[in-house]
């Protein structure tokens, strides 16, 4: 088969190519609150005709199955096509953006959108808009400005301001997608100096359900600009960011590792030491036999990954309890430029090497607003009887400092009080039983510690309660700007907001 089709080049379409494919149950479907059968009850079959029409106005392309760079387009960041799409539109702008929006509306066909990173949105049957390819960026050091396109990962970013010193508020792994991350809130190793990545958005352009092109900031569409930020992709389909961007010093980060019998000793110690945390300290812990921070050792281990900016010699001083309290296995804490220690955590060989057939994964995330001694002696008890070979338990960046000294209602994301994200994973081979088990024991376990909050971005398959918990004091005006941009609710595929 073809490549595709474009509106320079009209290639014949075979029989594979003309008809929705419905196969087993998507979990997208359960996540949005709908079963499998019924959201492809919901399909309307793609008309060949009607996308070779498409296709003529496309600057991208119009992909079907069968075509030669499908399979490529469907594909998530690590590699799987659990669910297939009756079509895939590969934009490089924003006409290419709104032409789908309008062909999935017009054709009554469900739409799901994905960026340029670790997105797993997709759509049984139906139009997947695939953004990987907008990735323009301009970069203007004199304003402290980066604009780029909704393609770009978090390193593509950084790299785009390095050269200038600068950078925006990124998470440190380089491989997650820019425009959910913005849109979720952003949480990085800069936001207890600036705030999170939705605080530094300047500007943005949407692509909304009526096909309409808006320009958003605080002058402009200012409702729809405060609902973006941390409200996730429920209006529309960002296709471009202005991010205000800081000056960046070297850094002193790296990572400490412990013996896993010394989980219980540190899970304390670094609850106690982040509390006095300076704005900044970025830092986290880890724990399992798959770390990010520790991908080299495949047996269970305790990892702390800390950045600190500012003057070195403070930097020092501040982190001179955490690598004296119980000495590391391995401290390769040190001095590096800001953009190395964004790397640190980049490498995610032994993770992919899991999300393959061979083995089932179960994982869950949430929040909890303090390491409280019971949910410390959870996760030990927990530690001490692991479900399989591989697993991992992490506590992700403390939020404090800028971050938190914003008010809940300046903008949709309301995440403002001090706590972790957490991260729960286990795999096993064959059926995943046991995993399954103690993942939702564990989560269970620290629920109660969760002060009723959750981070957007970090949301499995809490549905609707999970979304509530994130948005928090802001879910009813997002109802009602869900209500005034999508009454039909034409963007659900994600942590959906229902119109009020």
């Amino acid at each position: 088969m073809g490549s595709g089709i474009n509106r320079r080049q009209f290639l014949k379409q075979g029989a594979a190519t003309g008809a929705v494919l419905p196969s087993m149950a998507a979990l997208v479907f359960e996540r949005c609150g709908k079963s499998a059968p019924q959201a492809l009850r919901d399909v309307t079959p793609i008309d060949r005709a009607a996308v070779r029409k498409l296709a003529s106005r496309l600057r991208g392309q119009a992909l079907m199955p069968g075509d030669e760079l499908y399979a490529s387009a469907c594909r998530d960041w690590a590699g799987r096509m659990p669910v297939r799409p009756g079509l895939v539109v590969r934009c490089v702008a924003t006409e290419d953006v709104v032409a789908a929006v309008n062909f999935a509306r017009n054709h009554e066909c469900p739409l799901a959108v994905r960026a340029g990173g670790h997105g797993l949105r997709s759509t049984e049957g139906g139009v997947l808009v695939n953004l990987s390819g907008m990735t323009k960026v301009s970069v203007d050091p004199g304003q402290r400005v980066a604009r780029a396109e909704a393609g770009f990962t978090l390193g593509d970013l950084d790299t785009a301001t390095q050269k200038s010193g600068l950078a925006a508020v990124l998470g440190e792994c380089p491989s997650v997608g820019m425009a959910g991350f913005t849109l979720g809130g952003g949480l990085g190793r800069l936001m207890g100096q600036h705030g999170s990545a939705c605080d530094n958005l300047l500007s943005a352009d949407i692509v909304t359900a009526d096909g309409r092109v808006l320009h958003l900031s605080a002058e402009e569409n200012a409702d729809l600009f405060w609902g973006i930020r941390g409200g996730g992709g429920n209006f529309g389909i960002v296709t471009s960011f202005e991010h205000r961007l800081h000056p960046v010093e070297p850094v002193l980060a790296g990572v400490l590792q412990y013996p896993i019998s010394e989980a219980k000793a540190m899970l304390r110690f670094f609850a106690a030491y982040m509390k006095g945390a300076p704005d900044e300290l970025d830092g986290l812990i880890e724990m399992g036999s798959i770390l990010q921070y520790a991908p080299e050792i495949q047996a269970p281990t305790v990892a702390i990954n800390v950045c600190c900016c500012g003057d070195l010699r403070a930097a020092e001083k501040t982190l001179r309890p955490l690598r004296a309290f119980r000495p590391p296995a391995v401290d390769t804490i040190r001095p590096m430029s800001y953009f190395e220690a964004q790397k640190l955590g980049a490498n995610l060989t032994l993770l992919l090497h899991h999300l393959t057939p061979k083995y089932s994964r179960t994982s869950k995330n949430g929040f909890v607003t303090r390491l409280a001694e019971g949910a410390v002696d959870r996760v030990v008890d927990h530690i001490q009887r692991p479900p399989s070979a591989s697993w991992q338990i992490a506590f992700d960046h403390y939020l404090h400092g800028a971050i938190c000294r914003v008010s809940e209602t300046e903008m949709a994301f309301s995440l403002r009080q001090s706590g972790y994200s957490f991260r729960l994973g286990a795999f096993q081979e064959g059926p995943a039983e046991t995993t399954m088990a103690w993942v939702n024991s564990l989560h269970d376990a620290l629920e109660p510690f969760s002060g009723g909050r959750m981070y957007l971005n970090y949301l499995t398959d809490q549905g609707e309660p999970g979304v509530r918990s994130a948005l928090g004091v802001n879910y009813g005006r997002l109802e009602a700007l869900k209500k005034r941009y999508d009454p039909t609710n034409f963007f659900h595929l994600n942590p959906n907001i229902a119109p009020g």
